[in-house]
């Protein structure tokens, strides 16, 4: 597709697209529930997740209709046959329900990859130059859509990450849009995440002006975010502008991923992203472990390895393509 301006809509298909990490907690849930594996603060627990956001409940429902037809797969029996029986069904319910994950997953992104001008797979990277010269650097699994025209420069981010630098011109401002928001360049770099419908924005260098409402039309309120600052938004409003490192932060243009005191459940959502797989994490008290590592984003294996070294963990793997971490 051409870098041109295109009269697009300008709606984010957050709606109608389920976030990756969404999809999988909601898979998580479903096989532990249908396993019987829940007590009854589990089933608090759920039920709280479920009504927290209304992307959990649409993504549990539609996930819950495929659930029926994954009763029978061959990889559970085999994985059955070596566990305890409390991990035997915990693991066959993950591996059914990252089959569900990968079905409807690939039915749900085929809309935004129609509209993307400019995409990446996982663990790709790309640098994409802009019809100004500004440089959009595109994360793994992301998507960009562009409308330049007369008085605008607009990039749409309609998945995953990407930093911008942006090409002075004062004529005409240069806005991203995510979710219900948009970030303005008042100068150089920046960084915009979209993780379902909440967006991240970290500035590297000079300051954007972030704006957001409820349909991202009209906006509800508006920040200026400084060289070192960060600040998340969504349909529940913004968060408060905070300090980072913008060296950490800008580590995947670099391409390595840097972890500082981090629960091993997030860790591990972050190597899912580049790997072309699915990592899980069975059990609460693992997934809160506290973990502290530098690694290079072209070897997620070579991270998980390390980390079971460092915090002394197992893992089961049907090969590289589905591995589930546990005590």
């Amino acid at each position: 597709m051409p870098l041109a301006g295109n009269g697009k809509g300008a709606s984010l298909a957050s709606g109608s697209r389920i976030l990756e990490e969404v999809r999988h907690e909601a898979a998580r849930w479903i096989a532990e529930r249908d396993a019987g594996l829940l007590s009854a603060d589990d089933e608090q627990a759920f039920l709280i997740w479920l009504h927290a956001d209304p992307l959990h409940e649409a993504a549990y429902r539609r996930l819950e209709g495929s659930w029926q037809a994954m009763d029978d797969m061959p990889a559970q029996a085999r994985i059955l046959e070596s566990k305890p029986t409390r991990q035997k069904h915990r693991i066959a319910g993950v591996v059914a329900a990252v089959a569900v994950i990968a079905i409807v997953g690939a039915t749900l992104d085929m809309p935004m990859r129609l509209r993307a001008d400019a995409i990446t797979g996982t663990g790709e990277r790309r640098d994409v130059t802009l019809p100004d010269g500004s440089i959009a650097r595109l994360n793994t699994d992301s998507a960009i859509e562009v409308d330049y025209a007369d008085g605008r420069r607009a990039v749409r981010l309609l998945s995953g990450e990407a930093a911008f630098t942006v090409a002075a011109d004062a004529a005409r401002p240069f806005t991203v849009q995510a979710g219900s928001g948009t970030t303005t360049a008042l100068g150089t770099r920046f960084i915009v995440r979209l993780r379902g419908a909440q967006a991240d924005v970290s500035v590297t260098e000079h300051k954007v002006r972030v704006a957001a409402s409820a349909d991202a039309e009209t906006p509800d309120w508006s920040a200026v975010v400084e060289e070192g600052q960060a600040i998340s938004y969504g349909p529940d409003g913004a968060t408060d502008r905070h300090d980072i490192d913008t060296y950490d932060a800008e580590g995947w243009t670099r391409g390595k991923l840097v972890f500082v005191d981090r629960p091993l459940a997030e860790v591990v959502a972050e190597l899912n992203r580049y790997h072309p797989g699915y990592i899980g994490v069975i059990g609460g008290e693992l997934s809160q472990r506290r973990f502290s590592g530098v690694f290079p984003l072209n070897d997620p294996m070579g991270a998980l390895d390390t980390i079971q070294r460092s915090l002394g963990i197992g893992s089961t793997r049907i090969t590289n393509r589905l591995i589930l971490l546990h005590s």
